[in-house]
């Protein structure tokens, strides 16, 4: 995805780097997840990410979409629309949940960063429900417990009508 863009990125200075590393983040998973890409934008009037000026924002690369992480505010925007979480791909993956391990959900990305990316930060909570019903164990942070109870459900159920059985029973 990556490639499939006209974004004009930028490899992560020593500074936010060491930020970074002060904050908790091991120097390993600095290292592992070299080059790290940086750009210049903001927040658009539909939500996503629009480069130009303004904040320095983390790029992290999704399967069908970028995820752009704004480490002072915590914000997190998207190229397009379609990426539900950072890290997506562990949702599906088997080794997650082997030796009854959970799927971890983070509420930002500095605390998923500390934990050495194990686990994902869910950017859009409305596609929640269709992306994590079939995971066999989730373990989410405190913070995040009522947002998970409100969209961990159906956006809508089907409208229900009951069918008389037509058989009489007999006296």
């Amino acid at each position: 995805m990556i490639g499939q863009h006209d974004l004009k990125l930028e490899t992560m200075g020593a500074a936010q780097f060491l930020w970074l590393h002060r904050q908790g983040v091991s120097a390993s998973l600095l290292a592992s997840m070299a080059p790290v890409q940086v750009v210049t934008g903001y927040r658009d009037t539909d939500g996503k990410f629009e480069p130009g000026p303004g904040e320095t924002y983390v790029v992290f690369e999704e399967p069908e979409d970028l995820i752009f992480w704004q480490p002072k505010t915590d914000e997190l925007l998207t190229w397009n629309g379609r990426a539900f979480a950072l890290n997506e791909a562990r949702i599906r993956n088997p080794s997650t949940y082997s030796f009854d391990a959970n799927l971890n959900v983070f509420s930002g990305v500095l605390d998923w960063l500390r934990a050495d990316c194990d686990g994902v930060v869910i950017v859009d909570w409305s596609k929640a429900f269709d992306q994590l019903r079939e995971a066999p164990r989730i373990a989410i942070a405190e913070d995040l417990l009522r947002t998970y109870k409100t969209w961990m459900q159906p956006r809508r159920l089907p409208a229900l009508s009951v069918i008389q059985n037509t058989e009489r029973r007999a006296a």
